[in-house]
């Protein structure tokens, strides 16, 4: 057999990165960043700023990466179109990048001082425990999975410092939650995968109305806990407007989980990818109200704006086929022995 031209190998391998980075996501945890540091009565300075976005945005990239790692087995039984086991990503690259990543957190932490170095090893332990055990133990995973949610939100704070605990509390306690419950709606996309692979997740065990069920009481504790945050809040310019914008947030996050309820004894596993997808969507709304917060409300729509943009682009572009191997129309992703070839208006022509 003849080797494959260099440049369709090299796309296909561009693309598989480009999945296992999770594109729709890449927004998120820098907006946590973002919001930690605004809400710090330090000075917020260009580089510091910088520091709050990039260095959580890196660990998260890394930890896509020891994710698809650790999940490979998982992912040859029930989702053997992505990047490992399809063969368009070598597990031991997949590993380096990871690792790469991480020691790169590691350095930057330890240049901004001792309590960036603290939250990034609390983070990177989370990441490893998620991956090697917790994943496939119910509601414990989704818990230390959420948690990387306030790690990065307090990482961020920890960047201009000193830190204003009684700010940054509520909202804390509002992403851990929030992340938990996304993480648990993804689970519930996953139920058939996970019982294969011998994964105990809370939908799996208990099945997928309890799932729901969970997953809306921790959203309606996401709010509660955000409003406490608003309440608590200095007079800033993005304190006027704060409620109206929750408001927006929760009729988002609430249109993304309420269907659900109605087909929760048969959730079809893309119903459940849709409302994943609307809360990727509505969580960064949700981080650009804290940013308001601190920053102002105008800062935090400049932000907003391309950040939805890119992430509703790039989740239409790329998640379908992350997630079951074709895109909506039905079109398979290219593979290390079929190199992308797809008529003219595709979204990888």
């Amino acid at each position: 057999m003849s080797a494959q031209p260099a440049g369709p190998r090299l796309r296909v391998g561009a693309i598989a990165h480009l999945q296992t980075w999770r594109l729709y996501t890449f927004w998120y945890v820098g907006f946590l960043g973002l919001a930690g540091a605004s809400l710090s009565p330090g000075q917020h300075e260009g580089l510091r700023l910088f520091a709050a976005w990039a260095v959580p945005t890196l660990g998260w990239l890394g930890g896509h990466y020891l994710s698809d790692y650790f999940d490979r087995e998982l992912d040859a039984i029930a989702k053997p179109h992505r990047p490992i086991p399809s063969g368009r990503l070598p597990a031991r690259v997949a590993l380096a990048c990871g690792v790469l990543a991480m020691l790169c957190v590691a350095a930057s932490a330890v240049l901004t001082g001792w309590r960036t170095s603290l939250i990034a090893v609390l983070a990177v332990a989370a990441v490893l425990a998620y991956g090697l055990r917790l994943k496939a133990l119910g509601i414990a995973g989704n818990l230390v999975r959420g948690a990387l949610g306030a790690l990065a939100l307090l990482y961020g704070a920890a960047t201009v410092p000193p830190l204003d605990w009684t700010a940054l509390l509520p909202f804390v306690a509002a992403f851990w939650l929030h992340d938990t419950c996304s993480n648990l709606v993804g689970t519930l996309r996953d139920v058939e995968g996970d019982r294969a692979g011998g994964y105990r997740t809370l939908p799996v065990t208990h099945g997928a109305a309890t799932g729901v069920r969970v997953a809306l009481g921790l959203y309606i504790l996401t709010l509660l806990a955000a409003a406490w945050g608003g309440a608590l809040a200095e007079p800033a310019a993005g304190r006027a407007w704060y409620p109206a914008g929750l408001a927006g947030v929760a009729v988002f996050g609430l249109a993304a989980i309420v269907p659900m309820l109605s087909r929760r004894h048969q959730l079809p596993a893309r119903d459940a990818l849709r409302a994943h997808e609307l809360l990727v969507l509505e969580r960064l709304c949700l981080a650009a109200a804290v940013i308001g917060l601190g920053l102002g409300a105008w800062k935090a729509a400049l932000l907003l704006a391309p950040a939805l943009i890119l992430t509703w682009w790039s989740q239409r572009t790329l998640r379908s086929w992350y997630e079951f191997g074709s895109g909506a129309a039905g079109e398979h992703l290219p593979t290390a022995e079929h190199p992308p070839s797809v008529p003219k208006g595709s979204t990888y022509a």
